[in-house]
Order: structure tokens, then C-alpha cells, then sequence
């Protein structure tokens, strides 16, 4: 039996032991026995999804029993399962009012005040049963979590500290307290939660770094550092505290700071995702400068990463991407093989392959590759488009339009793929010498990017083996006009004619 439909069950049970501890059981009227069987009837018709039927069920209870706090739980379970929320409300608002000991009908109606963003009211039923059960410590927490809904961070942070009292500092509530301090301006407060912390667990490490984090957050980098210093005399190989004070000491000198950063990378202890965590904005940088004392400091690091971490598909990528920016794709794809051969399951390392190979006109090993990741990702556009790059490089331009048409269909919204895609197509067709569908592909190319030199050179290609030359002429001579400086190009502007 779902759980879901556990608690109607339950609470006769509970109804019918506290009757029997209340006195003597008496036996049941007729009417008694007809309320009973209707209120069966509504809940076996709400099991079954009969949600109206189930309505006039419990309806029924109520017109005979004006006060069923069941039966009118029950509708307000039915009319929230028909999205009527404001019947939901009045029915489990009456449960409440008419047997307001019962925790499950006050939990029941905060959570659909929740769905309503009525969280002032569902606070003020969350205060009513912590008054109900005090040792129940979900209790305090929905409470203050409604509050802080509610916008009354102070009133939460009051039921945390009632919470306190009874079970004592600990992580959770400091760290809910010193948000909202911190939420309301309040930095002394909030620092206050955690040094409070660390006075009952001095050893711990981890509540020194959050105390370290609220100094950086609040700009006090003087106290950050000492408390950075404090947790290496505790435990000298924390990478968390180094890295830390390696980033304070760096200034302006991006290579000074990495180079910092050494010790780390050396400790097999520290985790791999901490050392690439920091890198990862300087391996931005490399791609988008290529500044090249910024590439060997880096190359240091992540060569070192891959001799601590070998096992790491982690290590290998981050290495590849390095060596790629860094001028040496051979060498990134040496590593970016090993990533997959421990790893094949990210795409940005097939991605990078492939795009290797592309522009490597490695046609045999992109075709093979790309059908290996097609395996795994078959619905990755940019894996077909490179399918069929390196089909037109091997001269099979029908498996290339093949694999074109599927990168085609998934290509609709990346404009950028879908105009490689028809530049590609075009070539295709050219190689198939169906210059019609050639001049196609490239003219919706060209209304994707009209100054791209290459489709503007091959659709001059086009219109003179359609007969065009006046055409072709002036398509050759805009490809030249845009950059175009190809001694092939140049000599069919020269000659006006085509020159394969």
C-alpha cells in the first residue's frame, strides 16, 4: 500500500484504541455504522482516483457529523488532488478547528500553504507544533524556514536559538544563523556564530574555514589570513589553507600565484578537483590569449597533475587542453585519448579529438572516430558534421551527405554548426558535380554569413559550371574584396575562368 494513503487507516485505528482507553466500547448506533461505511466509501473511491465521487463521499459524513475532523481531512487531500487549493485550505483549516491535537492535519496544511506562498501562516503552524512536540527538531527547522520565507529573518534566527538550547551548537543552525546575520548587515553577529563553533570544536578544521570564508566575504583579508595560518599549524598539508594564501600573496602576478600552487599539485593527498578548480580560470585565459609564459606555467602544473593523478581522465583532459592552447595539438591528442580510453563519456574530449583531426585532414581517423562517438552520442549534431567532413575528405560525397542531412535536422537552433553544415553540403554536391543543389546549400549558407570567403570562392565555383561566368567573376572577386588571398583565387579573378 503507498504510504500516500497509509494515514486514514492509521487514524481509525488511533480513533478506535483511544476510544477504548477512554471507557468502556460502546457498541455503535445505526447512524454511527452508516458515517463509518460512507467514510470507507470515500477513501476506497479516493485510491482509486474517483476524486468527485470521493467528494460527495465525505460530504455525505459531514452533513450527518458537521464536526468529522477526518472527513473534512480527506476532502481537503481530494480537493487539492483537483486543484481546487482554496477548498483544500477551508477543509483542512476545519480538521484543524474541530481536533486541533492532531499534528498530521497542522503538517498537512503548512505544507499547502508552501504551494500558495502563505508562508506566514504555515510558520505560525510549524510555532504551533514545536509547542506540541519540542523534542521534534524537523519541527524548528520548518518553522524557521517558513520565517525566513515570511521574510522574518530575526524570528528565525530566535527559533534557531530555541533550537540550541535543547540540542546544542552545531553546524547546521550556525551556519543558517550566520546567513541570515549576514543577510540582514549584521557581520558582527555573524562572525560571532562561528568563532562560537570553533570554541566548542577547536580541532575542527573545517569551522575555521568557514569562519576564513565569512572574512574573505566581508573583505577583511587580514583576519582571513591569520585564521588561513591557523589552520595549516593544525594540519600543514590543508590545500584549502594554501591555495588560500597563495591567491592572497599574488597580487597582480597571475604567474607568481600559480607557481605558488606547486606544493599543492605535488600532494597526492589533495583531491583532483580542488587542484583543477583553481587552474581552470587561467586554462579561459590561455584559450582566449595564448599568452604563452601564462601556457608554460600552466603546462608545468598540469604535467605535474597527470604524473600524481594518472588515473584521472580529469588529469589528462585538462593536460590536452593545455597542449592545445598552447600550440602542440599532437601532443593534446595524445592526451586526450588517454582521457577516453579512461573516461569516454564526455563529449568535450571527443569534441577536441575530432576537431584535431578535422584540422589535421586526418580524414581516415575522423571518419572512424566520429562513428565511435556517434555510438555513444548519437544525437550530438556536431559528431555528424565531422562524420561528414571527413567523408568529402576521402572523396565519398554520399556518405557525406548522409551524415550532413542527420546534422542538419539537429542543428535548427546553432546557427553557427548550421552554416558549416551547409558550406559542407555544398561541397558534396559539388564533388557529386549536381551543381543545382550545390548553388542551395550555399545560398542558405551565405544568408547565415554573407561574407564568408570560402562558400562566396566555391559558389563562384558553381555559377560557372552553371554557365554563369559574369556571376562567378563578381563571386570571386567579393571573396577577394573580404580577404581572400588564395593564389588559386587570384588567378581565377586574373584569368575569369575557373582554375581547379
Amino acid at each position: 500500500m503507498s504510504k500516500k494513503y497509509l494515514f486514514p487507516i492509521l487514524l481509525l485505528m488511533v480513533l478506535s484504541l483511544q476510544a477504548q482507553q477512554e471507557g468502556q466500547v460502546l457498541p455503535m448506533t445505526e447512524s454511527e455504522t452508516q458515517i463509518e461505511e460512507t467514510f470507507i466509501d470515500g477513501n476506497r473511491e479516493k485510491l482509486l482516483g474517483n476524486w468527485e465521487k470521493a467528494v460527495v463521499k465525505f460530504k455525505e459524513v459531514l452533513e450527518k457529523d458537521p464536526k468529522n475532523d477526518a472527513a473534512s481531512y480527506e476532502l481537503a487531500r481530494v480537493y487539492e488532488a483537483l486543484k481546487d487549493t482554496d477548498k483544500a485550505i477551508a477543509a483542512g483549516k476545519n480538521a484543524i478547528e474541530w481536533n486541533p491535537a492532531n499534528p498530521w492535519y497542522k503538517y498537512y496544511l503548512a505544507e499547502l500553504y508552501q504551494k500558495v506562498d502563505k508562508d506566514k501562516e504555515a510558520a505560525e503552524l510549524y510555532g504551533q507544533l514545536v509547542k506540541m512536540d519540542p523534542h521534534n527538531e524537523g519541527y524548528y527547522f520548518k518553522w524557521a524556514y517558513y520565517l525566513v520565507r515570511a521574510s522574518q529573518p530575526a524570528d528565525a534566527i530566535k527559533v534557531y536559538d530555541q533550537l540550541e538550547k535543547m540540542i546544542g551548537i552545531n553546524e547546521e543552525t550556525t551556519r543558517h544563523k550566520q546567513t541570515l546575520y549576514l543577510g540582514m548587515g549584521e557581520y558582527k553577529k555573524a562572525g560571532k556564530e562561528v568563532k562560537e563553533l570553533i570554541e566548542r570544536f577547536p580541532k575542527n578544521v573545517a569551522y575555521r574555514h568557514l569562519l576564513a570564508t565569512f572574512y574573505d566575504q566581508t573583505g577583511d583579508k587580514e583576519k582571513a589570513t591569520a585564521t588561513y595560518q591557523e589552520i595549516l599549524k593544525l594540519d600543514p598539508n590543508d590545500a584549502r589553507a594554501k591555495i588560500a594564501l597563495a591567491d592572497d600573496n599574488k597580487g597582480t602576478d597571475d604567474i607568481k600565484f600559480l607557481n605558488a600552487l606547486r606544493p599543492v599539485f605535488e600532494n597526492p593527498e589533495t583531491d583532483i578537483d580542488t587542484k583543477i578548480k583553481e587552474i581552470i580560470p587561467y586554462v579561459s585565459r590561455l584559450a582566449e590569449t595564448g599568452d604563452k609564459n601564462l601556457g608554460n606555467t600552466l603546462l608545468a602544473l598540469t604535467s605535474l597533475l597527470e604524473t600524481v593523478h594518472p588515473n584521472s581522465a580529469k588529469s589528462h583532459s585538462v593536460l590536452g587542453d593545455v597542449l592545445f592552447y598552447n600550440g602542440q595539438p599532437d601532443r593534446a591528442l595524445e592526451q586526450y585519448k588517454k582521457c577516453l580510453d579512461l573516461d569516454h563519456n564526455v563529449w568535450a574530449v571527443w569534441d577536441q579529438v575530432l576537431f584535431i583531426y578535422a584540422d589535421k585532414k586526418d580524414f581516415q581517423n575522423l571518419v572512424k572516430t566520429s562513428e565511435e562517438a556517434l555510438d555513444l552520442f548519437p544525437n550530438q549534431a556536431t559528431a555528424h558534421y565531422f562524420n561528414g567532413i571527413g567523408y568529402n575528405g576521402l572523396h565519398k560525397p554520399n556518405d557525406a551527405l548522409n551524415a550532413f542531412q542527420q546534422a542538419l535536422i539537429m542543428s535548427t537552433k546553432n546557427p553557427p554548426l548550421r552554416f558549416n553544415v551547409l558550406r559542407q553540403t555544398g561541397e558534396s554536391y559539388y564533388q557529386l558535380k549536381k551543381y543545382p543543389q550545390a548553388e542551395n546549400s550555399l545560398n542558405e549558407a551565405l544568408k547565415l554569413n554573407s561574407k564568408d570567403i570560402a562558400v562566396l570562392e566555391r559558389m563562384g565555383d558553381v555559377q560557372y559550371q552553371l554557365g554563369k561566368t559574369n556571376d562567378a567573376l563578381l563571386l570571386w572577386q567579393k571573396a577577394m574584396e573580404y580577404g581572400g588571398k588564395s593564389e588559386l583565387l587570384q588567378r581565377k579573378v586574373l584569368e575569369g575562368k575557373l582554375v581547379e
